[in-house]
This record gives structure tokens, C-alpha cells and sequence, in this order.
């Protein structure tokens, strides 16, 4: 760590006060709403924090009148409308987009943009003992005897060379001591931690810490608009427990009260929600972004409310939300800290300006990578890819699939469609999930169902050319299971909540050296001796309820995320590791996360689905999963569940599936740049069903963003920029996605309004400029699933959906040669397989070099690729080479030919398109 400069007050508020009595007027609570602030080595310190004395009360003297303290010098504070002598009570952070002003005499912060503007007013942190409730005793920085604040220029993970103020607060001798750190970073964002140090004789009991919270009943807020019912906070997951659900909820949102009931926490938010939080305003665009950057002992959360009791008025009138708060409770017990014992809490991470929610969420997920170390299963090695592959669990057998019904002989069957049909089309990995194992916790093969054992499986499939995957629930267990039975002292006991939650399974206590010794055998085993290279963690979220455990000085995260790395050590970095929900508890650690409910055989939801927080199908899948689209190569993969085509033959209640259903969430799936996973029986897939897999296969890493999320619920506007193709094609495009969801939800309005299906096509119209393309610019556009050509859109793409469909739609700056304009092998239409799409002036020849598959009897394949031809161009004749293609045909529609051919085997294909000069 390196230090510019350092300075060191130590301040009794005693003494302040004596001294503020003497000059006739102290600062007053307002003082501290405008903070401005920065720790610049620029300008000599003296020791007690201020600038060299007789300069600085002469700035304050002669500074006009003041109304804040952003409204004075650094080293004033503004008092009855006049800039005094701040007495070292002052310390400012600043950034080129906003100012944090610290007050030493308040114990709080407040956060201003460079005008003046409040974003954040008189925020402190604070901790929590015995209990996170009111039953427990809250240490609050503001409430402090003494404060010593101390400022330096340090390195980080995140930065060098950075501006960071440290709090250090005292109560008194029988509770411990906090330091609150805040360090700012030119990126605009500030981090904040508090650490606490036992510095008492006796063990003290941590049940929460705060890293900073805004309080309107102590004149505290967080402002962005006008008012909070134009917002949006954008959630991600809620009350910890909640996190297979992501809300999108207006500014203004009501309290839950059965939530704040039921779940431990004392989370005091309107909206509480977990991991990170965003807030837009509508109106104004503005921005605020919250989130942790760590997650080893605790779950944070981002509590925000709106109260109009307790909300306080900025200057300028805005409204602010009553409360916010960056805090995690220490669960399910407070975490017992020695004597002479600290512990921090995660790092969170704030940025009070961001002017694009987009970049603000995309922003924070890439710092969290920085602070975690995250190497991302592409970055690990160069060959790898995100996976594509088949889930045996085929979404249950309750809904046609095959559920725990599987056997040595099924898994075959399937696996010879896979290595036919998909194989040489991209499909790489074949899993086999639940169904294989007696019972949960008894992690081996049944003889009576896979005679020839793990290891043959596992070979079975290397040999077919695809990479074998294996489901386990490692961290639960039945209690009927031989394993529960030999060694009932590895069990945990349950916490109330998980009682709540449902008491199906026995949960394993990952404090146990046994226990933990198990695990790294099992997996030692599952990859060494198995040869399985692919983990799907489940129900592992049920591990967090445990209770009563054998080191009872762990939280259950700790306990959580030890046993994950266990597991993670032991399948090795050459191993692809994917969990289910709890998100914070697998940063870090697993290579890709479902981010949802398992998907379903239906379009809306089942039929008996309650709430919106339960529901399963195509659209809850794709709700959840885009409001979760910003992890995707940063934190992990994202995972959207399977792709099933069925529908439900258990129940005549649901609604039937239609391909074109099918084809709008695999449309969805392409522009997320996710998991590509089957969950159909193969066996049974259609020709057609099979050729619309292909058509996503292998899929291009990059996901697009949901545009218009904060406005629909379930959102229709996708952009994918195609920037880095993977295979060799050095064009950069555009690709927009566009849904006709049918019933939709208008969240554009406070209350928000339902948008009817009424099964008319939905009538688009895209500014281009809100792409980040050139308004006046011509562009070539190209839809995939109809193989449309559009032609030449300048300023607004206009195009209308059918009900219930999804259309992709490639848009390429027009040129004055031959150009590649799309085609029907792959969803991005050049982000994979496409080496070459070239203009050779000198030969005047259009070069086209792809990787192309062979198709099959029960799938054939006509590949179709679009070429637009300009005026001036006469084509003389096609020549393909490398592959061996028949049926070749050409049509010409205007500007536009299609080649259409059939390859007879998979290889790599060279077109040349020769020209004359008209």
C-alpha cells in the first residue's frame, strides 16, 4: 500500500463542542447534506487534517455566502449562511462526477454531483450486536464518543494510487471499535467496508454491519428525480431467501409486511434486494448503482424505501427515497468474534452517477470480477467454449420428460441421437442428471438401471465425440440413504427459516472436517476415477438452512462457500462447474448459475402458478433471466434453463406449445449468449425441432442487452452487438432482437398496466441512434427465422412480429461491393462457424469461407446464404470448393441472391462468387 500523504484527527465531541460554543455558532444537521469532497495530495495537510491555518480562515472568510458545505472551501464548513473554519471536522472525496463530503463532528457523508445536487444526504454505517433486530445493541459511527478519521492514498485490487478516507469509531469499554472505510475511484464508483475490532475482554456477538445507510428520520435520503414513482429499482432476487425471482418494482413501492415478518434479518426496505440493486429514473435518466464486491461471510442486501412521512426535500425539490441501506446480517446465529479479534464486512460498492443503467450494472459486474480474481471458464483456456449440450432431467417427468426414469439403455438411446443429429452441428456436452443414485447422498450407480457403472458412461460418451456431464445434489441428502445412516454426526440441524422452507432432505454440517473430507473424495472420485467433466450442483441452496453445526463460529456462507471450493478444488480447473440459484454464495466459484425456476413446457406459466414469484414456463423463465443478463461474462455463464418444444401430455390444462413458442425462446437464448441446453426427450424430436437446435448451434459467446426491461415486463427490445466473431469473420454488425410476447405489462406507468394478447402481430420501430448507430447512415437489414431481407434502413428500422414469435435481424452498414447480408446456419448470422465473408476488389471475386455440417436423413438441411449484389456487379459464375455440396442453386430477387446447397459431409467450405464489370 502506498501513501501520498496521511492525516490523523483524533476528536472528542466534547471538545468540538466547547469550541463550537466559543466561536458562536456550530454547524447545523444541514451542513452536512451537500458533500463534496476529495482527498488530494495535491495540497499540504497539517496534522489535525485542515490546510496550513492562516490561508484556510482566510478562504473561509472570504467566501461568498454559503447554503452547504459543497457552497465553501474543503477545509470550511457552512454555518448560519457563512463559511467558517471547519476545525478539521472536514474530509472530501471527489471524482470528476461527483463530491463526498465526510463530517468528523456528525459522523456521517453526504454525496453532491459537481453542481451542487444532492445524491446521497448525512449517510452513516453502523453495527450491529447480539441480535440484527431492534432486541439487539446498534453501534452507529454517527453516534460515536470519538471519532478519528484518517486519510490516505492507497492500491487496491481495484486501483492504484486512490483516494480513501478511514473512520474509526469508540463507544465505550464494553463494546468493540469500527473503522469505516470509503475509497473512490476515477471509474466514478466508491467502495465501503467497516471493520470491527474486539477490543474488549469479552467475545462479542456480530449479527449485523451496515456500510452505509441514509435515513429520513434522521434527515437522510437518497435523491435521483423528482420523485421516487417515476423510478425503477431493479432487483436481483430479494430478502436473501428470495432469490430465484427478480423484480422490477416502481419507486414507490409498498412494504411487504408478511416478508418482513416472516424472514429473519430485520431488513427495513420496501424493496430489499439481494447482491446489487439499480435505480433509474424514467424521467431524468439518472442513475444510482449498488452492490457488493465480496461475499465470504455474509448475503448482502440493498434495501431502498419510500415513505412520504419520512422523506426529506432536496433544494431543488426532489423527493427522496426515505431509506437506503448496503448491510448483511450474519446468519443464522451472530458471528462470535474473540477478543482482540476483527471482522470485515464484504466490500460494497457505489456509484452515485451513472447515466446508462446498462453500463452501471455491466460496470459493477466487472469490478466484482476484478475484486474476486474471477478467471471465466473462456479465459482459463483459449479452446473453451460455452458449453451446448442435453440435461437427461428433460424438465421432470411429471411434464413428459423422463425425470428420474432413465436407465443405461435411455441414456444411449438418446446419446446416439445427440452424436447423429447435433454433434458435428456444435452440441459438445451430454449430462446425465437425477435418476442414477439410490437415494440423495448416496452417490453411486444402480446396478439394476446402469449395469456398466459411472466410469463406461462417462466413456461412452467421450467416444461419441461430446464431453460427459453428471447432476449431483452433493450438500443434501435423504435420511433414508445408507450414507445419513453411518454417520448421523455429519448432519446439521435445520434454522427456523429452512424449517420454513420445507425439511424434504438432511443437510450435511460443511463445518465438519469429515464432512468436508467426504466431499473432497467424492469429487476426487467423480472426475478421477468417473471421468466426468461436467458438474450441475442442485439443491445445494438448502445447505444455507443449517443450524446447530459443528464449528459454530462460521457463518453459513462461510460454511457454504468452503465446502463449494472444496468441490471445486477437486474437479480442477479443466472441469466445468454449474450451480442452481443462490447467486452470491456461488461468485467466485462455479464456472455458469441457473438463474431461474426450472423452465417448463408451456408459453405463460402453468395454470395453478399462485404468484409471479413461483410461476414456470418460456416468459417467467425469460423475466427472471434477462433482469439477470449483466452476470453473463463477468461474474460466470448465465444459464436460462432448458429449450423444450413438447407440451405437457401429463396435463391437458396447460396450453400447447407451438414451434414458433419454442423458436421466440430460443430466439432469447441466442441473444444471451447463455448455456444452450435440451430439455426434450431426443428421441422424439421432429426433423424441423431438430433443425431449429441446429440453428443456435454453437452459440456466440457475447449476450445482447434487454432494452426496453425497465418498460415491459417481459422485454421486447434486444440489442446484440456483433464486435469480436469467433471464428475468424472480422465484420462488426449489429443484431436486434424483437418479441411479440403476447400478454405483456406496461411498466412505463405508475401503477403499471396490462397489455392484452390480442393475438395481433406487434408493429416496431426502432431508433437507430439508440443502438449507437449513425442515424444517416444506410444499413442492410436481414431477418434469420424467415430469411426476410429487408433491404436498406436509414434512421428507423420498422418491422412487425407475429403473436407469440421472437424475429432476429442483422443490420450492416451498406457497402458498394458484393456483401454477406445473412444466412440461415447459425442465429447471429456470422458470430460463429463464418471464417470469411470478402470483397477481393483485385480479382473481383466474393470469397465466402464457413464451417458447414452435413445433414441428415431425419433433419435435412438446405443451407441458404443472402448476398446483396449493388448495381454495376454481373455475377459470372459460383465455384464451391472443399466440401462437397449438391442441389447448388442460386436465385436472384433484386439486389439480393441466395445460395442455396446441401453439403454431403462436415467440413470447412470455400465460395467464390466470380464477377464482371457492367
Amino acid at each position: 500500500m502506498s501513501f501520498r500523504y496521511a492525516w490523523v484527527l483524533i476528536f472528542a465531541l466534547s471538545l468540538l463542542t466547547a469550541c463550537s460554543d466559543d466561536s458562536g455558532s456550530g454547524p447545523s444537521d444541514d451542513d452536512a447534506d451537500r458533500s463534496d469532497g476529495i482527498l488530494d495530495g495535491d495540497e499540504e495537510q497539517s496534522p489535525d487534517g485542515d490546510n496550513n491555518g492562516e490561508n484556510e480562515g482566510s478562504a473561509c472568510m472570504d467566501a461568498p455566502p454559503c447554503e452547504e458545505d459543497f457552497d465553501c472551501p474543503e477545509s470550511c464548513l457552512c454555518a448560519d449562511g457563512a463559511c467558517q473554519d471547519a476545525n478539521g471536522a472536514r474530509f472530501d472525496l471527489v471524482t470528476d462526477q461527483w463530491r463526498l463530503i465526510y463530517r468528523n463532528d456528525l459522523g456521517t457523508v453526504s454525496i453532491v454531483d459537481l453542481s451542487g445536487n444532492w445524491i446521497v444526504r448525512s449517510a452513516s454505517a453502523s453495527v450491529m450486536l447480539d441480535a440484527p433486530d431492534e432486541t439487539g445493541l446498534r453501534l452507529e459511527i454517527k453516534s460515536a464518543s470519538e471519532r478519528t478519521a484518517e486519510g490516505a492514498s492507497v492500491d487496491t485490487p481495484l486501483g492504484e494510487n486512490v483516494e480513501s478516507l478511514s473512520v474509526t469509531a469508540h463507544w465505550d469499554a464494553t463494546a468493540p471499535e469500527a473503522t469505516w472505510t470509503l475509497t473512490a475511484y476515477p471509474a466514478g464508483f466508491l467502495t465501503a467496508r467497516v471493520t470491527v475490532r474486539n477490543t474488549t475482554t469479552e467475545t462479542v456477538q456480530l449479527a449485523k454491519i451496515s456500510a452505509l445507510t441514509a435515513d429520513g428520520q434522521d434527515g437522510g435520503g437518497l435523491f435521483l428525480g423528482m420523485h421516487p414513482r417515476t423510478h425503477r429499482i431493479w432487483e436481483n432476487g430479494s430478502y436473501t431467501y428470495l432469490d430465484f425471482y427478480a423484480d422490477i418494482a416502481p419507486g414507490d413501492v409498498q412494504r411487504d409486511n408478511i416478508l418482513m415478518a416472516t424472514v429473519p434479518g430485520d431488513f427495513r426496505g420496501h424493496s430489499v434486494s439481494n447482491w446489487d440493486h439499480a435505480v433509474a429514473d424514467l424521467d431524468s435518466e439518472a442513475v444510482w448503482i449498488a452492490g457488493a464486491l465480496t461475499f465470504e461471510t455474509s448475503s448482502p442486501v440493498f434495501n431502498l424505501s419510500y415513505d412520504p412521512a419520512a422523506s426529506v426535500a432536496a433544494p431543488d425539490g426532489r423527493a427522496g427515497f426515505s431509506y437506503f441501506s448496503a448491510e448483511a446480517a450474519y446468519m443464522p446465529h451472530p458471528k462470535p468474534i474473540a477478543a482482540g479479534a476483527s471482522q470485515d464486512s464484504e466490500l460494497y460498492y457505489l456509484h452515485p452517477t451513472e447515466t446508462n443503467v446498462f453500463e452501471g450494472l455491466e460496470r459493477w459486474a466487472l469490478t466484482a470480477k476484478r475484486q474476486m480474481g474471477i478467471r471465466l471458464w473462456q479465459e482459463r483456456d483459449p479452446a473453451n467454449r460455452v458449453p451446448n449440450g442435453w440435461n437427461s432431467w428433460t424438465t421432470s417427468g411429471s411434464t413428459g420428460g423422463y425425470g428420474t426414469g432413465i436407465d443405461e439403455d435411455i441414456v444411449l438411446a438418446n446419446l446416439d441421437v445427440m452424436a447423429t443429429e447435433l454433434r458435428d452441428w456444435g452440441i459438445d456436452w451430454f449430462q446425465v442428471d437425477d435418476g442414477y443414485e439410490p437415494y440423495y447422498g448416496d452417490w453411486w450407480w444402480r446396478e439394476d438401471k446402469f449395469p456398466h457403472g459411472a466410469a463406461w458412461m462417462a466413456d461412452q460418451i467421450r467416444q461419441r465425440g461430446m464431453r460427459p456431464g453428471l447432476w449431483m445434489a452433493p450438500l443434501t441428502l435423504d435420511a433414508d440413504s445408507a450414507t445419513a445412516q453411518a454417520h448421523p454426526d455429519w448432519l446439521a440441524g435445520r434454522s427456523g427459516i429452512g424449517t420454513f422452507f420445507g425439511t424434504e432432505y438432511k443437510l450435511w454440517d460443511l463445518t465438519h472436517p469429515d464432512v468436508q473430507q467426504y466431499l473432497r473424495d467424492l469429487f476426487t472420485t467423480f472426475r478421477q476415477d468417473w471421468g466426468f467433466e461436467w458438474l450441475k450442483m442442485d439443491f445445494s441452496y438448502y445447505a444455507l438452512f443449517g443450524d446447530g453445526i459443528y464449528d459454530p463460529t462460521m457463518t453459513r456462507e462461510e460454511a457454504y462457500r468452503g465446502a463449494s471450493r472444496i468441490i471445486r478444488e477437486a474437479l480442477g480447473d479443466d472441469a466445468f462447474f454449474l450451480a442452481v440459484s443462490a447467486l452470491g454464495a456461488h461468485f467466485g466459484i462455479v464456472d455458469a448459475d441457473r438463474l431461474t425456476l426450472d423452465n417448463m413446457p408451456v408459453w405463460d406459466r402453468q395454470p395453478q402458478d399462485a404468484s409471479k414469484g413461483l410461476e414456470q414456463g418460456f416468459k417467467p423463465t425469460v423475466r427472471t433471466a434477462a433482469r439477470r443478463y449483466y452476470l453473463h461474462n463477468r461474474l460466470w455463464i448465465n444459464h436460462s434453463d432448458l429449450i423444450v418444444f413438447r407440451s405437457n401430455p401429463n396435463d391437458l390444462t396447460w396450453p400447447r406449445v407451438t414451434l414458433s413458442e419454442t423458436q421466440a425462446f430460443c430466439t432469447y437464448v441466442g441473444l444471451t449468449g447463455g448455456i444452450v441446453k435440451l430439455g426434450d426427450k431426443l428421441v422424439d424430436l421432429t426433423g424441423e425441432q431438430i433443425n431449429t437446435v441446429r440453428k443456435l448451434l454453437p452459440i456466440y459467446d457475447k449476450g445482447g442487452r434487454p432494452l426496453d426491461i425497465l418498460t415491459r415486463e417481459f422485454p421486447e427490445i434486444w440489442h446484440q452487438p456483433i464486435t469480436h466473431p469467433l471464428d475468424g469473420y472480422t465484420e462488426t454488425y449489429d443484431l436486434v432482437g424483437l418479441f411479440n410476447w403476447g400478454a405483456n405489462v406496461d411498466m412505463s406507468t405508475n401503477p403499471y398496466a396490462e397489455v392484452a394478447d390480442t393475438g395481433a402481430p406487434r408493429s416496431f420501430e426502432i431508433d437507430l441512434s439508440s443502438l449507437g448507430l449513425d442515424s444517416t447512415t444506410p444499413y442492410l437489414a436481414y431477418e434469420f427465422w424467415t430469411g426476410e431481407y429487408i433491404g436498406e434502413v436509414v434512421g428507423t428500422l420498422r418491422y412487425d412480429v407475429p403473436s407469440h414469435a421472437g424475429r432476429i435481424i442483422a443490420l450492416r452498414r451498406k457497402q458498394d461491393a458484393p456483401q454477406f447480408v445473412g444466412w440461415n446456419r447459425q442465429i447471429t448470422m456470422g458470430g460463429v462457424l463464418l471464417d470469411t465473408a470478402d470483397w477481393d476488389e483485385e480479382d473481383r471475386t466474393f470469397i465466402i469461407r464457413a464451417k458447414v455440417a452435413a445433414p441428415t436423413a431425419k433433419a435435412p438441411f438446405v443451407y441458404e446464404i443472402a448476398v446483396r449484389i449493388p448495381p454495376g456487379f454481373a455475377l459470372s459464375n459460383v465455384n464451391y470448393e472443399g466440401v462437397t455440396v449438391s442441389g447448388a442453386e442460386q436465385l436472384t430477387e433484386g439486389e439480393l441472391l441466395r445460395l442455396r446447397f446441401m453439403p454431403e459431409s462436415t467440413g470447412d467450405l470455400n465460395i467464390s462468387l466470380r464477377f464482371e464489370a457492367r
